[in-house]
């Protein structure tokens, strides 16, 4: 006669909760790069990347993308922007407000297509805040153009907020933070840890031609605070993009 027996192992109480924990944070990850992966955008100048975006804003058939200007003004016309999908699309970029001189640049395109937009934050960072970044590394300084549909890798970072200026660097960078982002990757964005937009990234810790800094307000940063600049990376914050971009 065969006995057929059911044997239950009971494990600690402490591991089983230290699994779900674990499991949690993980799927947690997952869903902010995804979150990241839908509105990163690749922009394009003569088939080439140059730089990053942001899908901000969505109505009907017309999509609204921020990136830096800094971006567009090293590169010439016609800009084209990459979805993560493959698809390519031409643009528009849009005339800046008058009186304004941030980093930032508006770009539109029209598609039938469906795509997931940034949602805004609704709290203000603070320091000590975790945030992801994330945007398409310049691999090459060649001259030839890449595959139709070559998706970049895209290449995200996370850190902690170290700094939160009261008076913005020229350009209107205000949020500091302590993982370097790469060339290639400005104009992409910088997410909380509920997914929020908090900020566009632009500066890159540890540039090879360092310039002193100059406040918004015109004055000049102390030696203290050029070296606290020098060895972050830095962000406009999600206002001065709303502002700047009329949404």
């Amino acid at each position: 006669m065969l006995y057929v027996t059911t044997l239950t192992i009971a494990l600690p109480k402490i591991l089983t909760q230290s699994f779900v924990v674990s499991e949690l944070a993980i799927t947690h990850e997952q869903r902010l790069q995804h979150q990241l992966r839908s509105i990163s955008i690749e922009v394009l100048a003569h088939g080439k990347t140059i730089g990053s975006g942001v899908l901000l804003h969505r109505q009907q058939q017309v999509y609204t993308v921020v990136t830096n200007a800094h971006v567009i003004q090293a590169a010439s016309a016609p800009f084209q922007l990459r979805t993560h999908d493959g698809q390519i699309y031409a643009t528009a970029l849009i005339a800046p407000p008058t009186g304004q001189n941030r980093d930032l640049s508006i770009l539109r395109f029209k598609t039938k297509r469906t795509y997931a937009v940034a949602k805004f934050a609704t709290a203000s960072p603070k320091i000590g805040d975790r945030v992801w970044s994330a945007g398409f590394p310049l691999i090459s300084d060649t001259d030839v153009p890449e595959p139709p549909k070559a998706v970049r890798r895209l290449n995200t970072v996370s850190g902690q907020i170290t700094h939160i200026l009261p008076i913005a660097i020229s350009g209107g960078y205000r949020i500091g933070f302590d993982r370097a982002i790469r060339k290639g990757m400005s104009g992409g964005p910088m997410l909380d840890r509920s997914g929020e937009l908090v900020g566009i990234n632009g500066v890159h810790a540890n540039p090879l031609w360092e310039t002193p800094e100059i406040l918004e307000n015109g004055s000049t940063v102390s030696d203290a605070l050029q070296e606290k600049i020098s060895n972050s990376s830095w962000a406009i914050p999600i206002e001065y993009v709303k502002s700047y971009a009329r949404l």
